[in-house]
């Protein structure tokens, strides 16, 4: 079922939509919330009002680094349970003959 979440992030209210599954939208939202809030509390205060796009995309950039450190962590665990798999797969054959 579809939800429309809002978010508030840096004063300003946004919507989504998103369809209940494999993630929870509410905790997305709080994410990004949360990693916003981080990245804000690196500059100084007059950036925030003056420039609050350098903190959204310094956010993006940010969560787009732990995307893909996240991909790669991934294909090579992918990559170690073949070889794992292939390798019990060969001592097993050895074992049967």
């Amino acid at each position: 079922m579809e939800q429309l979440i809002k978010i508030e992030l840096l004063g300003e209210t946004f919507q989504f939509r998103a369809d209940e599954g494999h993630f929870n939208p509410k905790e997305i939202a709080d994410y990004l919330s949360a990693e916003i809030q981080a990245v804000s509390e690196q500059f100084p205060s007059h950036v925030l009002k003056t420039n609050k796009l350098a903190v959204l995309v310094s956010a993006a950039l940010n969560i787009t680094k732990q995307y893909f450190e996240l991909k790669t962590n991934h294909s090579e665990l992918i990559a170690n349970f073949s070889d794992r798999t292939l390798r019990l797969d060969d001592l097993l054959d050895k074992i049967n003959y």
